[in-house]
């Protein structure tokens, strides 16, 4: 930005993401700067950037086309629950999916 014409105008952000910058800021606090930072993450990257466990990632692959970031790098990768037909039919009965057959 040093080099730059001093007429060039700067380019317009697509989004912005205010923060308090203070030395007595709490950056761990929960309500105050984390969920907002992830808010906006996930409005700029269009994904859920949650953490979940292993049966939510489950119904999700069964539910939905895209799965959350968490989900792909643990559970999907083998870190979880292995598909069989068994364990649908476990999911079945448990009311965690329907019965398309």
């Amino acid at each position: 930005m040093r080099l730059r014409h001093p007429d060039w105008p700067l380019p317009r952000p697509d989004a912005i993401h205010h923060i308090v910058e203070d030395f007595l800021t709490d950056w761990t606090a929960p309500n105050a700067h984390i969920l907002p930072l992830r808010r906006f993450l996930e409005n700029c990257l269009s994904t859920d950037l949650r953490n979940f466990f292993a049966e939510s990632c489950f119904l999700f692959a069964f539910t939905h086309q895209k799965l959350p970031p968490s989900c792909q790098q643990g559970y999907v990768r083998m870190q979880g629950l292995v598909g069989s037909q068994e364990l649908r039919h476990h999911a079945v009965q448990a009311g965690l999916l329907q019965d398309y057959t």
